[in-house]
């Protein structure tokens, strides 16, 4: 993968040095938005002045030279590719064919969020994304993103290499979305709410892979096929995998009567999965928990590693083991006009959960006990609906939503209303009861350990051990209101209120801010019955 990237980055600099030509050609009528070198005007020639016989002389041997045949007329020119610079849309650097680009793209989003109900989430100002992309383009087959993201803890996002031979048939190799879900794989800077219905795990995230597409039958089917880690992004595990299984997904994306008609080409329906052999837990599919749709708050927090009692080098705990992890998604959709409305369901399962109590002196494991064994999963149902006041549509593809640009954007020279949309989502998230059974798992003592014994620094402790911690079922409804003032600016607003139907105080709940930095544990990961949320987004692009 090491490789990859150095690929990816040596591809990239040498189109920055094609990007850099020692000199720019003038351009005759530019098209808007394409830069262009002024020529200077031509020098003021001093008047004639009386020619001399050995000037005129002179002047007979240069005319005699004129007309001798050009020797290199026909050659090739070598000279420096010439480029058009255009800010549109971001910054592009592209040859005049349109044939090869490089493109520079930023992205911020600020957030306001403020929480009610029962909820202990601190109210929030936050950065919530910042994004840097670099898009190149090579000759019409090789395209190339590498994207930073910026917030919270830097990572490389997407760092991926897709040549194209075809419409029919690309290879992807690299960092990139896993292809699951419309909703998941809209890029955040078009999302339709400031947060989604669902997140990772039961979402697949970003992954390491290769990932074959391509549409056919006119692009009325997509199909999609990867293999990939199933460990996450280079973030999670800088090395690489965490052992020798990998992830395999597919999607078939279809829109049967493209080209149809306006009444029914806007039919869409999609079906996925993945399927991959596990080993451990992973930090970014598993030991997060699963995100509740106000971001600062969690469904369930995965609860199989847990430490009872440590003195630095005798470790007494739990942790748990997965056999296999399975995805499946379905979606149908339809939009005409400013109208759009969606239905998604998607489903994570686990096979063979174990969790065992260990007890390690330094890396040699002397205790290993069965504590129990669970199968299970957790499933996603959302419902959508959106409506542009001002008469704008959005599309849908193989690789999610897009917003549209104002018909009549707003902002300094523009006198238009922008682009307002308003929408409701409505979301069912349901996990299997028995995986937040539990067991209590007290520390090991010296007996347990036997004659030679190290010391026990768990003796006297306990824990509750359980693969998750939560809520069996938590409904969730939102309101939004749009305004996309042109194409650098958004603004999105978003009410959510989320609660559990069976809440019993003290067993199951939302688990309030457990996605949160508030620093009072007495309060933090509190189970309660409900939470809202109002939430303001200020999106900034370019």
């Amino acid at each position: 993968m090491n490789r990859t990237k150095e690929s990816a980055v040596a591809i990239v600099a040498l189109l920055a040095l094609i990007a850099l030509p020692s000199q720019l050609k003038a351009q005759t009528g530019p098209s808007p938005g394409v830069a262009t070198v002024p020529v200077a005007a031509p020098e003021q020639q001093a008047p004639a002045q009386p020619a001399t016989p050995e000037k005129a002389a002179d002047e007979k041997k240069l005319q005699a030279a004129e007309t001798k045949p050009a020797e290199s007329k026909d050659k090739p020119k070598t000279g420096p590719i010439i480029l058009e610079g255009i800010f549109k849309d971001g910054f592009t650097l592209r040859t005049p064919d349109k044939k090869s680009e490089l493109q520079l793209k930023a992205s911020v989003q600020l957030d306001s969020r403020f929480y009610g109900g029962d909820s202990v989430a601190p109210s929030s100002f936050d950065i919530r994304r910042a994004r840097l992309d670099f898009n190149a383009k090579l000759y019409d087959f090789m395209a190339i993103r590498i994207q930073a993201a910026l917030e919270d803890n830097p990572y490389i996002r997407n760092a991926f290499i897709d040549i194209g031979a075809h419409d029919s048939f690309h290879v992807r190799i690299g960092q990139m979305k896993v292809q699951f879900s419309s909703q998941w794989l809209t890029l955040d800077n078009q999302v339709d709410f400031t947060e989604r219905g669902s997140a990772e795990p039961i979402y697949p995230f970003f992954d390491r892979g290769i990932l074959i597409w391509g549409g056919v039958a006119g692009q009325r089917v997509v199909y999609n096929l990867g293999v990939y880690t199933g460990a996450g992004v280079d973030l999670d595990y800088t090395k690489g995998d965490i052992d020798d299984h990998k992830d395999v997904a597919w999607r078939l994306f279809f829109q049967p009567f493209r080209g149809g008609g306006k009444a029914i080409e806007g039919l869409y329906l999609a079906v996925q999965g993945t399927y991959g052999l596990n080993s451990v837990p992973t930090r970014r599919f598993e030991t997060r928990g699963l995100m509740a749709a106000n971001f600062e708050s969690q469904i369930w927090r995965w609860r199989t590693e847990q430490i009872i009692g440590t003195d630095g080098r005798n470790t007494d705990q739990i942790g748990g083991e997965i056999d296999s992890r399975t995805r499946l998604g379905g979606e149908l959709t339809y939009k005409r006009g400013p109208f759009s409305a969606s239905a998604e369901w998607a489903k994570v399962d686990w096979d063979d959960i174990q969790i065992f109590h260990d007890f390690y002196q330094g890396s040699k494991r002397l205790k290993h006990e069965l504590v129990m064994t669970r199968d299970g999963g957790a499933e996603n149902l959302s419902v959508w609906f959106s409506y542009f006041l001002t008469g704008e549509e959005k599309t849908l593809d193989n690789f999610g939503w897009r917003q549209p640009n104002p018909l009549n954007p707003w902002g300094p020279g523009l006198p238009g209303k922008g682009a307002w949309e308003v929408l409701a989502r409505f979301s069912s998230t349901e996990t299997d009861a028995l995986l937040f059974d539990t067991a209590k798992v007290r520390g090991f003592t010296a007996a347990d350990l036997g004659a030679t014994a190290p010391p026990t620094p768990g003796v006297g402790n306990s824990v509750n051990a359980a693969v998750l911690d939560g809520a069996a079922k938590v409904l969730e409804a939102s309101l939004g209101l749009n305004w996309t003032m042109n194409y650098n600016f958004r603004v999105l607003c978003t009410y959510t209120y989320l609660w559990v139907p069976d809440f019993v105080a003290g067993k199951n709940g939302i688990v309030s801010a457990g996605n949160s930095d508030l620093q009072d544990v007495t309060v933090k990961n509190t189970l309660v019955e409900n939470e809202q949320m109002i939430a303001l987004r200020f999106i900034f692009r370019l």
